[in-house]
């Protein structure tokens, strides 16, 4: 770390006593209006001061900042981590001592009402239905035909698609921001004059939205070579460190497996006595009559099994595990990509193979010491989501009024700038090893210093690859759609062919989103570097 330190903490060369030399990425074979080069970022000198940097806003406002520098090797909001493994271990440990016995009692279960039916129906089995078990068996071969063959199929094409895509991508980059802005607008003017007979108000509001779609187009097509190259220096982060990919990987696998143990254990807590009171009512009383006749007619004993209070914490508990756990999945793929990239910023040398040592020290570092800063980060956002889904489900009843769905909207987008701050925070956290709140400091000051800039970019490109995945989804589909026709065993099954094309699609979008997630996590850690040492990128590329 001593030398990777040095190399973080670099101090640029002057060539000028005015202005730093920048490095904008851009070939010199590309021509820039006006309007292009005004929209790149530029850094000012501040003295003889090399951390810092200085920048007069529109408004004559001056801001400064303090570069980032590589923290030294600790645990840093340790507490969080430890509270996030020790719920992560409750969980794992509940399923595996509760399960055995939830499992037999299922069981149980299913074999008194299976004996029932059998009795019922035990009057032997003559020659017709044994020949109907035959045709049953070989309707099952012809659908797990129907099912693997699709599934296979997608498994192939579906990250050949991506590779396809990312190459095409940083060959036409410019093109195809442009193209995925003006695919916006039209499909949102399809979407207007679609509704002009059956939604007029629709339609309005889609014709408002499609010109104030025109409008941004015209006032960020000079960020569009910006964001471009950012596009292809993320490229080139993940193609030259494809390790990335078996890493996303890795992550969803994880998420599924625990999603599985989550559900066991969940199912086994709750099936325990203890977790549910059961309230006994007369119904007598809810005919509010007093004479003899009605209570003799309708007296009768109701009861209602409900949550205790030992059950409402536990519920919540295994909530807010699934939603914590999710969120610390996805975070640290997110650090771990931004280590790769300020590592290949900064020294290229060492995030230059498949499965490079910036990967796995990026990876290292995701895992122990900013796992604190991550489970942190995660833990605001996923009790957001559980306050938000609780007042979805009470907006829901007609008797909320309009103050908790008022609160539920406010809340929505609250949850959704957290997010958007997380995503920028774990950035810092990942290449410079700060703290949440540190790095939180230090994304209020891009966010001062760059203002638009960032959001614009961030923007254009994450349009262009949410296209790209939808184009990867359907052509997929399409794929395992021919297989599906091709062969016999499906073709026989009548529903089965389209059946074949909704699995492709699913698995194009799922694919394909996990390359393009790594991309869009590249770009937005290239757009950190690149505000924060734009002329280290100069001296190391």
């Amino acid at each position: 770390m001593g030398r990777t330190e040095q190399k973080y903490t670099k101090t640029p060369t002057l060539e000028n006593e005015d202005e730093f030399p920048i490095a904008t990425a851009i070939p010199s074979g590309t021509s820039l209006t006006d309007d292009d080069t005004e929209s790149l970022p530029t850094a000012s000198q501040v003295g003889q001061d090399p951390k810092g940097a200085i920048e007069e806003g529109d408004d004559g406002i001056i801001i400064s900042w303090e570069k980032g520098e590589v923290q030294p090797s600790a645990f840093r909001d340790k507490w969080f981590a430890i509270f996030f493994l020790v719920q992560l271990f409750g969980v794992i440990s509940t399923a595996f001592a509760l399960w055995p016995s939830f499992y037999r009692d299922a069981q149980g279960v299913m074999n008194s009402s299976e004996g029932s039916d059998s009795d019922a129906a035990s009057q032997g089995v003559d020659e017709s239905d044994q020949n109907h078990e035959n045709n049953d068996i070989d309707d099952g071969a012809s659908s797990m035909a129907a099912l693997w063959t699709p599934l296979v199929s997608s498994l192939i094409v579906a990250p050949l698609l991506s590779i396809a895509a990312m190459v095409f991508m940083s060959r036409n980059a410019i093109a195809l921001i442009h193209a995925s802005m003006w695919i916006s607008i039209g499909l949102c003017a399809l979407v207007a004059v679609l509704n002009i007979a059956v939604n007029p108000l629709g339609s309005v509001i889609f014709g408002v939205l499609t010109g104030c779609l025109v409008c941004y187009a015209r006032a960020v097509r000079g960020k569009i070579p910006y964001a471009a190259e950012n596009l292809k220096c993320a490229i080139a982060v993940v193609k030259t460190n494809f390790g990335l990919v078996l890493l996303s990987f890795g992550a969803t696998v994880s998420f599924l497996g625990y999603s599985v143990i989550w559900v066991l254990a969940f199912g086994a807590a709750m099936n325990k006595g203890v977790m549910w009171t059961e309230t006994t009512y007369d119904s007598s009383d809810a005919f509010g009559g007093d004479d003899d006749w009605t209570k003799a007619s309708s007296s009768s004993s109701n009861s209602n099994k409900d949550l205790s209070v030992l059950g409402g914490f536990v519920g919540f508990f295994f909530i807010l595990s699934f939603y914590w756990t999710h969120e610390v999945i996805k975070n640290v793929v997110r650090t771990t990509v931004a280590g790769v990239v300020g590592t290949w910023w900064f020294s290229p040398s060492e995030a230059s193979s498949f499965c490079s040592s910036a990967v796995r020290d990026s990876f290292f570092r995701s895992t122990t010491y900013s796992l604190g800063s991550i489970c942190f980060g995660s833990l605001i956002v996923a009790v957001l989501h559980i306050i938000r889904n609780s007042l979805r489900r009470t907006s829901n009843n007609r008797d909320a009024g309009i103050l908790r769905c008022m609160a539920h909207c406010i809340l929505a987008y609250i949850e959704a700038l957290v997010e958007y701050f997380n995503k920028w925070a774990f950035i810092y956290c990942g290449i410079y090893g700060y703290s949440y709140v540190e790095a939180g400091k230090r994304v209020m000051n891009l966010f001062k210093t760059r203002g638009w800039s960032t959001i614009i970019s961030d923007n254009l490109i994450n349009r262009l690859l949410g296209i790209m995945c939808l184009g990867i989804g359907v052509l997929t589909g399409l794929f395992t759609l021919i297989v599906s026709f091709l062969v016999e065993e499906i073709e026989s099954q009548s529903g089965w062919a389209g059946f074949g094309f909704f699995i492709g699609f699913v698995m194009g979008l799922v694919l394909s989103g996990l390359m393009m997630g790594l991309l869009a996590n590249a770009v937005d850690s290239i757009i950190v570097c690149y505000a924060e040492c734009p002329a280290e990128f100069g001296d190391s590329h």
